[in-house]
């Protein structure tokens, strides 16, 4: 013999004590009947008042349930009503962002062209003579490259502490520069032994 269920959640009556099928009410709301044929009959009178509130949402149903629709009236879900239900968030969707892109497109526009304003200088620029300065021409200013390779020559002399000759005299490139930055990343990688 199978054991039946002897409960609902909620009893069809108005109160528990009028309805004689009812045995006892938990503290939960959980409702006992004294007979399963008793909690059967509860259990359809539920259902057929709750027939129109069991209707789940579009968004909530499986393919072949039911749901409520816009008018109010329980209809099975169709592949149909899916593909439209989907097509239309899709289409929300895309109307949201397209908008969004426009939106930020335009503020770039926008910002672009506030910062892109023309500056109108406070004085006119000094006339500039034709013939450039020697100090402006070398790698230090305020120097020429001779009087710079003069300088070191004799600098290195004084460190050494011999007669120094200078062969060759160029600016380092930015290619130079990568040896002194893997010098430095030699000497500063201090790694635990």
């Amino acid at each position: 013999m199978s054991t039946a269920p002897t409960s609902l959640t909620t009893p069809p009556a108005a109160s528990p004590a009028a309805d004689q099928a009812i045995f006892k009410v938990l503290p939960d709301g959980t409702v006992l009947y004294k007979t399963y044929q008793q909690a059967e009959q509860a259990a359809q009178q539920m259902k057929g008042a709750k027939q129109g509130e069991g209707a789940k949402k579009q968004a909530q149903v499986k393919l072949g349930e039911t749901h409520l629709a816009k008018d109010g009236q329980i209809l099975p879900y169709t592949l149909g009503g899916l593909v439209e239900f989907q097509l239309t968030g899709l289409i929300v969707v895309m109307v949201v962002l397209i908008s969004l892109s426009l939106i930020c497109a335009a503020i770039g526009r926008l910002l672009r062209s506030l910062l892109a304003a023309p500056v109108v200088p406070a004085s006119p620029a000094p006339l500039q003579s034709p013939m450039p300065t020697a100090a402006a021409s070398g790698i230090h200013p305020g120097l020429t490259d001779q009087q710079l390779v003069v300088l070191l020559t004799a600098a290195a002399r004084e460190a050494l502490g011999s007669p120094i000759r200078i062969a060759k005299f160029r600016p380092l490139a930015a290619r130079d520069l990568n040896w002194s930055a893997q010098g430095r990343n030699v000497l500063q990688s201090h790694r635990l032994k």
